[in-house]
């Protein structure tokens, strides 16, 4: 496929995701289906492209410009990699005079606005003009502080590409990632790494960095708290080494708001107080806010963040160069651009086109395309129109006016051509594409008599009760779900069919069938029940229940139903009775995409349409010629390479959608790869085992496969074997009218010859060409089962699992297996596999091999069994030399597989298809007509496939899909730096095609040229838009696009209702103030401990010197004595004047004692761990256990050497700036060992949902399944005990279990005995074996919603506003909550092998027996139940709000809130939440709390009137959006997929009345 232009990308992804759609979800019920279609084309599923202007920065100077004016140090010319003739943008002239002239500054210049280069060179010649004077010495000039490692590492690389060659200026970086020690191979090993040879003046390990601190030193902020502790390595900011100190950098300064941003300025503070003079702050961003409105707030955030004094002229935005209209010479015709467009390989084509305009000779493509579009009128009137908002293309093109002639074309055309425009490195201005794109959320119908659909949650349509309709995945068939309650079918609120956990695993949702939109005569009614349904009013009753009330609508809306009692634990029905398809993870769906598989499919389209076969580049070659040659230009094919980077909003998210991509890529590929070999084979017949070769020569040639894990041959078996065991149901290729494979039996039917055929099989009308697809369709079982045998393949059961999911299983046939006796299993499994009967193992049944014979032959059950007997026997098992079974003879001699080589493949070229007129199937398979589809009584008739699915977007796929490989890699945090470095170096050296990333690639790390960037998701703020977005544009020649999709989530629903709001939204500076007390006292604290530290250093050896050979005491006497020093430090150099008065003259020791000594907690949590196995090794030694006790005594010594730092950071005595306070890892073990290749840890609060025993993740194309908690060292975990009020709901806990004898919130007896504790899994898990393939979207088991404990400090202000005080609200720090993953969770106490096992409430323990971690039989084969917790403190907003006395109202008015608030905060919503608890006047009150352990601030921020007041307009506006009806809510508005449990009881309505009620008494 040519190049499309963006506008035809936006069509073609539009046009080709609404194709998938329509033929994803079809409705056998034709009106239905009209319906669905209509309503799908009214749908407005796409938005955009909107055009987003940005006019280029004002250059000034060069570098050498510059030397010359004597502006900066000639020795820049010795410097690598700067191109000293390039000219500065004006804000990096205006960086480097404010700079070097002593300034704080900040550089807030947009994305791609070289704001590295801002800094950096301003610092580069300060050092530089220190060598010309002769002041070279050792020490640090400048300090750059970076918010994430991947941004150290990129900027590392920079400066190594300009510092190399120049060995007077010395770098370093020191974070994690650096070695303690110098090595003679360190140098080699980072060069390895980086891809490039290290310089010498690179510092590389921590012992060089302190004996010699170089002039730049990288690091990040928690890195450097360490380094201000420890006292080894303070020796670098000793006052010799700080002397020369001048700068101190900030990148990506945006990123520090909230809490994080109190910690830092404390940190930053404790930093430059070390120093005499203070150094000056550099803050870059490209998203802090807007020249002309937001200095103040800027000034304001960037001196609470500094400490430092600044002045808004030294507030850096880009200069944006102007047009100039003087310029405007011409207006061009439109059609011209298009004319240019189409001869850009063609240099003097373009200049025969140009010279109508202006003189072009003698310059370049760029230049010629600059000079002739500076001069056009068009391309002015296009600015000016674009930059006064983003406008969508055709309004563009209207705003143009150009005359009706002028097509679509001409303005893309102008558009390309204005951006490919260069002169002096400069373009005219740039424009980006961006489009938005989303799904359906499900479909909405009415019954008889008045058929409706909506595609949007409705609850009423045209005045009729409306349901919600899915399909089967495989037929096709309508069905209507919900819930039964009280005799009324309700819409599902309680759970998401697809994505559920925990107790809504078990939440039963019911199926209905719907009689006048099937055949009832060929339906298997077995387990179902007839019901009547009521369209009007949605009354149901069985009919078998003689007594039941009937509602009084009119006959005229009752219809008849079939409610399907067959359901899996995943709310869904296991079998469909239409089609009699099974399936344990449910056969029906809703007409939802959902995130993955949309964003899958858009991603393979999205790759489609960026294709480009016909980029050429030049190349001058001469031909030989009898006459005077003269070069002839020629063109070459460009290896272009299509690339894009997918951003995903969590680790998990963007590791999973690398795996689901490729895999259905490849399952795409997989079919297009055998058609190829069909082409190429002139569409003869292929025997199975040659097309294996075939296949495996393209695979191999091509490359198609890059890094996996199995060779071509196997690559080749799995596409061929993916076809023959049907493991894309029915849209596999033969299902959909392409190829198929069938069975050879030609020679055996010829063996037994026409005659012998025609005696036993002619009173029935069947010949030899009948009987062959007779054949085929009944021994089709063995595919379907997989009772294949393709040991030659070589593939291990492993590999099986992976490449081939459900039908990876050994199965085998039997004739006919013996009815099982009662209590025994109805499967017969052998050692390898099981075994499936052909015939029906019970008597009077028939099955689908049956039902068919019968209805082919005519014959009764009796009759068709001797058939299928005898065909099995003589055809099937027939003689040594004709047979199509192969025995497994190793097990049992009348069980049966068949060879792959006994199948050809055919295809629909060469051979008839057919169909149903009835169910649609498609089949070469036609024998007097019959359909094979059991118990469907349709006719089947010759189609051409070609025109019956010619808008079939799977088939369209599977015959002209581009036969390409694509390697996609995910970069997240989950991989180690060495993995992560290499993927960033592969895809910017073009090795990659699509990098799945979470935020690692949000700021600032170059990637190179870029074009396409797609957000599988609305990012949370227009400042992360802009961020993500501007990775795409950095291609000279091409437009950026960028795609995103907006999920059915509020958030993303908003931002697709307006998404001129994230394209450029209002971007506001953060704001905090630094007067957090638990903050401050930690920074005290660390302070305190670093002077100490300074002054006894061996008590900084280990936890053995500072805890148990007296070194807390002797901190503690330290503190106590008062010293001088550290009191003069802290009130000068920390305090300011909105702290000095709390906590000056050693106050802070007063405060610090008053809120629970941290110190004291921090002692006595390790005596008490020490003391538990002192005392268990002395029991072991009374008992003579000398190795128990040796173990207890080696726990001890480890104990004591741990590191100081690390518990003290653990314990919250020192600051831990955001991050989680507890951070527990997912060990991966294999084969009895640890694997350490990956960096699997979350908060606890997430890891007790995520790592939870049974939980899945995925990393790097890797599946996992956590199965261990990892025990404590001795004794057992804490046990919390708790119980759940009937009377206000909140869960209760204790640590002592007969305690609970009552709620202590409301008083209320609780006279049942507490028998259920949870844990907190404080040590982490372990993974055990993984059943499933990594393209099934990781399980994890659902932690469910937060209590609140309470029991918080309170602030002293109270707000209380409106009339009568109608609002009430109270902030809290410290305040306590807990969530708590309650899953029938049982574990072993000896290894901690745990496993969920229902239905077992109320058992005290559970036998089983089990492997430990190491592989090895447990000793203990009994389980334990528990739950999961974790408790955690953090800040809290209580509103009480008068006379909110209905549940149902508060919680839909608690998450409208938290909607307003990310929105007025400019904060993601995880960030914050919140839950309803019912307080002593019966009423509910709204607790908010910030979601990161320990608080981050942003809740106390609605103490704010002004703010508040804000918010619930804010809040109010986002519930009037006509999402959905007002009597319900969807994720649109008000759910998300953690509130799943309160969906029923969220409405729109309750939420807007509320909303009113509150702005209308405030």
């Amino acid at each position: 496929m040519a190049r499309l232009n963006p506008i035809q990308e936006s069509e073609f992804i539009e046009n080709e995701f609404r194709e998938y759609l329509k033929d994803t979800f079809n409705f056998s019920d034709k009106e239905y289906q009209q319906q669905f279609v209509q309503e799908l084309d009214r749908q407005s599923l796409y938005k955009g492209p909107y055009l987003n202007v940005s006019l280029p920065f004002v250059s000034t100077k060069s570098i050498n410009e510059l030397i010359d004016e004597g502006k900066v140090s000639p020795l820049f010319r010795k410097l690598s990699d700067i191109k000293l003739d390039q000219k500065l943008y004006k804000h990096q002239e205006q960086s480097i005079d404010k700079i070097c002239n002593g300034k704080n500054v900040v550089i807030t210049t947009g994305t791609g606005s070289g704001k590295t280069e801002s800094f950096l060179y301003p610092i580069l010649n300060t050092i530089l003009r220190d060598i010309e004077a002769g002041n070279n010495g050792p020490g640090i000039r400048a300090i750059l502080l970076y918010p994430m490692n991947a941004l150290v590492n990129d900027q590392i690389d920079r400066v190594r590409k300009i510092l190399t060659g120049f060995p007077d200026i010395r770098y370093g970086f020191f974070t994690g990632e650096t070695e303690e020690k110098t090595s003679p191979k360190l140098r080699e090993k980072m060069s390895k790494l980086a891809g490039v040879e290290i310089p010498e003046n690179e510092v590389l390990s921590r012992e060089e960095i302190r004996d010699n601190p170089p002039h730049l030193l990288f690091t990040n902020y928690s890195m450097l708290e360490y380094l201000l502790i420890r006292p080894n390595d303070f020796k670098i900011f000793s006052p010799d080494y700080l002397k020369n100190w001048k700068f101190v950098i900030l990148d990506e300064a945006h990123t520090y708001n909230g809490a994080l941003g109190i910690e830092v300025s404390l940190l930053l503070r404790r930093l430059t107080g070390l120093c005499e003079k203070k150094p000056n702050f550099l803050l870059t961003s490209a998203t802090l806010g807007k020249k002309d409105r937001d200095e103040k707030e800027i000034v304001a955030f960037a001196e609470s963040l500094t400490s430092s004094k600044f002045d808004p002229d030294d507030i850096i935005f880009a200069t944006r160069k102007q047009l100039d209209p003087s310029n405007i010479k011409y207006t061009v015709d439109p059609i011209e651009y298009s004319k240019i467009e189409e001869k850009l390989d063609d240099i003097s084509a373009v200049k025969d086109i140009l010279k109508k305009y202006i003189n072009v000779d003698g310059i370049e493509l760029p230049e010629m395309l600059f000079e002739f579009l500076v001069r056009d009128k068009n391309v002015y009137d296009l600015y000016n129109n674009l930059s006064t908002k983003n406008y969508m293309f055709h309004e563009a093109m209207q705003l143009m006016a150009f005359n009706n002639s002028v097509k679509n074309e001409d303005l893309i055309a102008l558009i390309h051509l204005i951006n490919m425009a260069r002169k002096n490195f400069k373009n005219l201005y740039d424009i980006k594409y961006h489009t938005f794109i989303r799904t359906l959320s499900g479909a909405y119908i009415t019954l008889k008599p008045h058929k409706y659909m909506k595609l949007s949650p409705q609850y009423l349509i045209n005045d009729l009760r409306a349901f919600e309709l899915g399909n089967c995945r495989y037929c096709n068939t309508p069905y209507v779900f919900g819930k039964e309650v009280n005799g009324y079918l309700h819409q599902n609120s309680d759970v998401d069919i697809y994505e559920n956990y925990g107790d809504n695993e078990n939440v039963n949702v019911d199926y209905y069938l719907l009689t006048d939109s099937i055949d009832e005569e060929n339906i298997n009614t077995n387990n179902c029940e007839e019901d009547i349904l009521c369209g009007n009013c949605g009354f149901i009753y069985n009919v078998a229940n003689k007594n039941a009330k009937h509602c009084d609508c009119p006959d005229e809306y009752k219809i008849k139903v079939y409610k399907v009692n067959s359901t899996t634990s995943r709310n869904n029905i296991s079998e469909c009775p239409c089609c009699g398809h099974h399936s344990a993870n449910g056969v029906v769906r809703s007409v939802n995409l959902g995130k993955d598989e949309a964003t899958a499919i858009l991603a393979q389209i999205l790759y489609k349409a960026i294709d480009d076969n016909e980029k050429a580049e030049e190349n001058t070659s001469h031909r030989l010629s009898f006459s005077i040659s003269t070069p002839v230009e020629s063109k070459t094919k460009k290896n272009y390479i299509k690339q894009f980077i997918a951003f995903s909003d969590s680790r998990q998210q963007a590791s999973f959608f690398a795996s689901f991509f490729e895999s259905n890529h490849n399952r795409f590929l997989r079919k297009k790869l055998i058609w190829e070999a069909i082409k190429n084979n002139n569409y003869e017949d292929i025997r199975f085992n040659t097309l294996v070769s075939k296949l495996e020569k393209t695979i191999s040639e091509c490359d198609l496969f890059p890094d996996s894990p199995i060779d071509s041959n196997k690559q080749a078996w799995v596409t061929a074997l993916s076809e023959l065991l049907n493991v894309d149901g029915g849209y596999g290729a033969e299902g959909l009218g392409i190829f198929y494979l069938t069975l050879d039996v030609d020679k055996i039917l010829n063996a037994i010859g026409d005659d012998g055929i025609n005696a036993e099989f002619g009173k029935y009308n069947i010949n030899k060409k009948d009987l062959s697809n007779v054949l085929n369709v009944i021994f089709n079982v063995f595919r379907t089962s997989t009772a294949i045998d393709y040991t030659s393949s070589g593939l291990t059961p492993a590999e099986r699992q992976d490449f081939l999911g459900y039908r990876r299983f050994e199965n085998y046939i039997k004739l006919q297996k013996p009815k099982a006796s009662k209590g025994s299993s109805t499967s017969d499994f052998t050692k390898d596999g099981n075994i499936k009967s052909l015939l029906p193992v019970i008597e009077s049944q028939t099955n689908t091999v049956l039902n068919y014979v019968m209805r082919v032959f005519k014959c009764d059950r009796d009759t068709g069994i001797l058939i299928v007997s005898m065909l099995f026997n003589t055809v099937g098992v027939g003689t040594e030399e004709y047979h199509i079974f192969d025995k497994a003879s190793k097990i049992n001699d009348t069980i049966y597989q068949i060879s792959t080589d006994k199948y050809i493949l055919k295809n629909y070229k060469e051979s008839k298809f057919y169909k149903c007129e009835k169910c649609g199937l498609l089949t070469p398979y036609n024998v007097h007509n019959v359909c094979p589809t059991n118990e469907c009584d349709g006719v089947l008739h010759e189609c051409d496939p070609d025109e019956e699915l010619k808008s079939n977007y799977y088939r369209k796929e599977y015959l002209n899909k581009k036969v390409e490989r694509i390697n996609i890699k995910e970069h997240t945090a989950q991989l180690k730096v060495e993995t992560a470095k290499e993927y960033q170096k592969d895809f910017k050296a073009k090795k990659i095609n699509i990098l799945s990333c979470s935020t690692t690639f949000e700021m600032g790390v170059d990637i190179g040229g870029l074009e396409t960037v797609f957000m599988r998701n609305v990012p949370p703020t227009p400042a992360n838009y802009v961020q993500r977005a501007g990775r795409a544009g950095r291609r000279d020649d091409s437009s950026a696009f960028v795609l995103t999709f907006c999920g059915n989530t509020s958030h993303d629903y908003t931002y697709f209702d307006a998404p001129e709001k994230m394209i450029s939204g209002e971007i506001k500076p953060p704001k905090f103030k630094v007067t957090n007390e638990k903050i401050i006292l930690r920074h005290l604290l660390a302070t305190a401990f670093g002077m100490f530290f300074r002054q006894n250093s061996h008590f900084f050896d280990s936890i053995e010197t500072l805890v148990c050979e007296g070194g807390i005491e002797k901190f503690k006497e330290y503190l106590e004595s008062r010293p001088e020093s550290l009191k003069e430090f802290i009130d000068s150099k920390i305090l300011d004047e909105q702290t000095y008065d709390l906590y000056s003259e050693y106050k802070w020791l007063d405060v610090l004692k008053k809120n629970g000594d941290y110190l004291d907690n921090f002692e006595k949590s390790i005596t008490d761990l020490i003391s538990q196995f002192e005392t268990a090794k002395e029991d072991a030694k009374a008992s003579d256990n000398l190795s128990m006790a040796n173990y207890y005594l080696d726990q001890i010594k480890k104990i004591k050497q741990e590191k100081v730092i690390q518990n003290l950071s653990k314990y919250n005595v020192i600051p831990k700036y955001g991050f989680p306070v507890d951070v527990v890892d997912l060990q991966i073990w294999s084969d009895g060992k640890i694997d350490q290749k990956y960096d699997l840890s979350r908060d606890l609060s997430i890891a007790i949902s995520e790592y939870a025993p049974e939980s899945e993740v995925i990393v790097d194309k890797g599946k996992y399944t956590s199965r261990y908690i990892s025990l404590p060292k001795t004794g057992q975990f804490k046990r919390y005990y708790y119980f759940t009020c009937s009377n206000c709901e909140r869960d209760n806990i204790s640590e002592i279990k007969d305690s609970l004898t009552k709620c202590q919130y409301c008083g209320v007896p609780y006279d049942e005995q507490v028998n259920d504790y949870f844990i907190e899994p404080i040590y982490g898990f372990k993974t055990g074996i993984n059943k499933e393939s990594s393209t099934k979207k990781p399980k994890k088991t659902y932690a469910g919603s937060t209590s609140y404990l309470g029991d918080g400090r309170p602030d002293e202000k109270k707000l209380e506003i409106g009339t009568n005080n109608f609002i009430t609200i109270e902030t809290t720090s410290d305040d306590e909550l807990l969530v708590m993953n309650k899953n029938p969770f049982f574990m072993c106490d000896q290894c901690g092998y745990s496993e969920i096992i229902k239905g077992k409430k109320g058992i005290l323990s559970y036998p089983s027996d089990h492997l430990n971690f190491r592989g090895k039989q447990c000793s203990c084969n009994t389980l334990h139940p528990i739950a999961l917790g974790h408790k955690f403190k953090t800040d809290v907003a209580k509103l009480t709000i008068d006379g909110l006395n209905n549940k149902a109202k508060a919680l839909s008015l608690i998450y409208a809130l938290l909607e307003g608030i990310s929105q007025e905060f400019n904060i993601e919503r995880k960030d914050i939440d919140g839950i309803v608890v019912r307080n002593m006047n019966n009423e509910f009150d709204l607790i908010i709390y910030d979601n990161v352990p320990g608080g981050a601030g942003h809740v106390k921020r609605i103490m704010d009137e002004t703010m508040l007041k804000e918010t619930f307009e804010l809040a109010l506006n986002k519930v009037k959006q006509n999402c959905c009806d007002e009597d319900s809510s969807c994720y649109n508005c008000l759910r998300n997929y953690n509130n799943q449990s309160y969906h029923k009881l969220l409405k729109r309505k309750l939420a807007i009345e509320a909303l009113q009620e509150i702005l209308s008494n405030i």
